[in-house]
């Protein structure tokens, strides 16, 4: 039996119980002093904290920006237990604390530790990449692994299997969440985006991954048997490949503003293809200069698809009635507006409506670029979804309120609501984890 593990982070509970109301309103670095002297035995407490931290079966630790970390140093080396289920450390600008997470994975690579989030701070401060010790593929344990600005070290000697690649690194790990990462470049004929490629095919249980604004990403292959949720942020479409994403559910996906690349209109393809199972689809469409007619295949499970779109361009606003007609079981829709200069044509979309089109539509959001709305698209929406029930937006020039109070309604029920506060389409980590959550 494993042994039981505190729901909150110890940490933070021995801090308010051992430090109490003399540390109150100190700062962060203040209260890890003090932390870091009681477990030294400086303090008249320090032993009853020594004691708990010394005898507890479980611990989950979880380390604000600015603690010092001797303060860490001492946790792990007097804590006699068998597991730590989380560690999390912000490093912040301290670039002394880089030398000391070697140490600290070691220690948690023998203490059964479940999950890992190391934010590594990029904005300033001259840390630069943190460099992780190759402990990290010893945590075999892991559930959860979460990474900001580090750099992985080389991949573990691949081991032959059947299937190809190798077995092993993170045989439970069910979540992966990376932002500016980067790999050990041509490392025993490793390139950086095949160790990447390796480590997704080497979690056989992932079930959620995030890659934002990663380091390498040329040909990278992203094939995961068991994976549900994908998130992906990155300036260029054409360097992501998709394999067998047979479970995937919900994909939120930035590709960047602008596509030139010649491949781009294939490579939105492939990635559409590749989601085309998806029940929940977030996606930020780039402005190109190439035209998409049709989208080969249906997004048969789709559900709910939020869209930030440019209404500058005739390829965009194509590709977004493009993948409306390719949706035939959609029921919410949001649109948000990020930039506008003109409206849909209204032959165009009548050219391209079809009958299955928003034929399940029975919820739409749309937010205005300072005001401007796309109304040919909405007066459509409004007089084809015959099941709609409500058509929300967050503003609306005094000039489109009649017309729009006065539009056709295919569906008897519809409801247009103005002045309704929409929360922005955004994708950045936070957001996806609390997606992912709810």
């Amino acid at each position: 039996m494993r042994p039981p593990v505190l729901g909150r982070p110890v940490l933070e509970v021995l801090i308010g119980a051992w430090l109490g109301a003399r540390w109150r309103g100190a700062g962060v670095g203040e209260v890890g002093d003090g932390l870091d002297r009681g477990l030294q035995g400086g303090d008249g407490l320090g032993e009853g904290l020594q004691g708990r931290v010394q005898t507890l079966p479980g611990l989950a630790l979880s380390f604000p920006d600015g603690t010092p970390p001797s303060a860490i140093d001492g946790v792990l080396r007097r804590y006699a237990g068998p597991s730590v289920s989380r560690f999390a450390f912000h490093t912040g600008h301290a670039l002394a604390s880089h030398s000391h997470v070697g140490d600290w994975l070691v220690a948690l690579s023998r203490r059964c530790v479940e999950s890992i989030s190391i934010f590594n701070n990029k904005y300033g401060g001259g840390g630069g990449i943190l460099t992780l010790h190759s402990s990290i593929f010893s945590c075999d344990r892991l559930v959860s692994l979460t990474l900001e600005n580090c750099r992985l070290p080389p991949l573990p000697q691949p081991q032959p299997q059947p299937g190809g690649g190798f077995a092993g690194v993170f045989p439970v790990l069910k979540e992966l969440y990376l932002t500016l990462v980067a790999f050990t470049e041509y490392h025993q004929g490793w390139r950086p985006w095949s160790q990447l490629q390796a480590m997704i095919r080497a979690s056989p249980m992932l079930r959620v991954l995030l890659l934002e604004d990663m380091y390498i990403v040329n040909n990278c292959v992203i094939e995961a048997p068991n994976l549900d949720t994908l998130g992906i942020i990155s300036s260029g479409i054409i360097h992501w490949r998709f394999g067998d994403l047979p479970r995937l559910q919900y994909a939120s996906i930035d590709f960047g503003h602008r596509m030139t690349d010649q491949g781009a209109p294939a490579g939105c393809v492939e990635f559409l293809a590749s989601v085309s199972q998806v029940q929940e689809l977030i996606f930020k469409l780039p402005l190109w200069d190439f035209q998409m007619d049709a989208i080969p295949f249906t997004l048969p499970n789709l559900k709910s698809m939020e869209l930030s779109i440019d209404f500058v361009d005739v390829h965009c606003i194509s590709l977004m009635v493009c993948l409306l007609g390719s949706s035939p079981n959609l029921e919410k829709l949001k649109i948000e507006v990020r930039w506008a200069n003109r409206d849909v044509n209204h032959d165009f979309l009548t050219a391209q409506w079809t009958d299955v089109m928003c034929a399940n539509l029975q919820v739409v959001q749309i937010l205005s670029y300072k005001g401007w709305l796309p109304l040919s698209l909405i007066k459509c929406i409004l007089s084809k979804a015959s099941l709609l029930r409500t058509l929300s937006v967050d503003a609306c020039p005094v000039s489109h309120y009649n017309e729009l109070l006065k539009c056709r309604r295919a569906s008897p029920h519809a409801q247009v609501l103005f002045k309704v506060q929409l929360e922005k389409i955004s994708f950045n980590r936070m957001k996806f984890a609390e997606k992912r959550l709810n």
